[in-house]
């Protein structure tokens, strides 16, 4: 965190923008982008839009202090991310609507780091619909491969599980696949502690201290410098998934849709940081 004057000229803490940027990188191979950056994937189908203080126009169309929507706090307990409906009016102002009609925030690290120690203690919205995760992704911006610290949606079927592992690149040969590992808590529940150990051979991923799933470094993600993480994603084809709703894999705008009016009364939701470590090898 830092104190700094925001664009409205209010000075606050907030994350520290010469540390976290707080959309994905533009260009690339991740699609959607205002071109100061990507704000949802698209793949996923999500209906959260991924915005800032420092997202001020779109199109170049000022969007007015009093209307922009800032997912971020801070608090003694930690960095609140706040996941919540946008009005209609802001839905205009940024260019959304239909089942995209929520603001969230993310963190993404401005360093990139091969092999390291990552920690973070958080605790998730176990609102209907949410998709929390601490992950990283090549600098290169080539996809894939992904490392997947955790995702939590501690709701529906998986309130005492996290989603844990790697998509490896087409290059690793038969991997170990991503799994929902047991974790006999809440994610939902306080604080809990995330993390990995990531060096050229081994890949430990924890939970509370605990190693819950080994696995050899696979290729693609030997000297591989890759960047952090942090996204409370709102609703999207699987979310709708764990909800049953129909058809399953789905896409259509009815059936996203419905999704999102399905969730929408469990929002407003936050994600709370206690803290993120990173102790890179190199």
């Amino acid at each position: 965190m830092t104190s700094r004057a925001l664009p409205d000229g209010a000075w606050r803490a907030y994350p520290d923008p010469a540390i976290w940027g707080f959309t994905f990188w533009p260009g690339g191979v991740w699609p959607t982008s205002y071109g100061d950056g990507t704000h949802w994937l698209e793949g996923n189908h999500e209906s959260q839009i991924y915005t800032s203080a420092f997202l001020t126009s779109i199109d170049h169309r000022r969007i007015s202090s009093d209307k922009r929507y800032d997912p971020f706090s801070v608090t003694d307990a930690g960095l609140h991310i706040r996941a919540a409906p946008l009005t209609r009016e802001q839905q205009a102002l940024y260019k959304v609507g239909g089942h995209r009609r929520f603001g969230s925030g993310m963190l993404r690290s401005k360093a990139a780091f091969t092999y390291g120690r990552i920690r973070m203690q958080a605790r998730v919205p176990q609102a209907q619909g949410a998709w929390s995760a601490l992950w990283l992704l090549p600098q290169d911006h080539q996809w894939p491969p992904e490392i997947d610290v955790f995702e939590a949606m501690p709701w529906a079927n998986h309130k005492g599980q996290i989603h844990i592992g790697v998509i490896g690149a087409p290059t690793d040969g038969q991997l170990p696949a991503l799994e929902w590992r047991d974790v006999k808590a809440s994610p939902a529940e306080g604080l809990h502690e995330y993390g990995l150990d990531w060096s050229a051979d081994r890949m430990d991923f924890l939970f509370d201290g605990e190693v819950i799933r080994s696995q050899p470094t696979p290729p693609s993600l030997r000297n591989r410098p890759m960047y952090l993480l942090v996204t409370l994603a709102v609703g999207g084809k699987w979310p709708y998934n764990e909800l049953g709703i129909q058809p399953i894999d789905g896409t259509s705008p009815e059936r996203l849709e419905t999704g999102a009016t399905r969730i929408e009364p469990d929002y407003p939701a936050e994600m709370l940081i206690r803290s993120i470590r990173v102790e890179p090898l190199r």
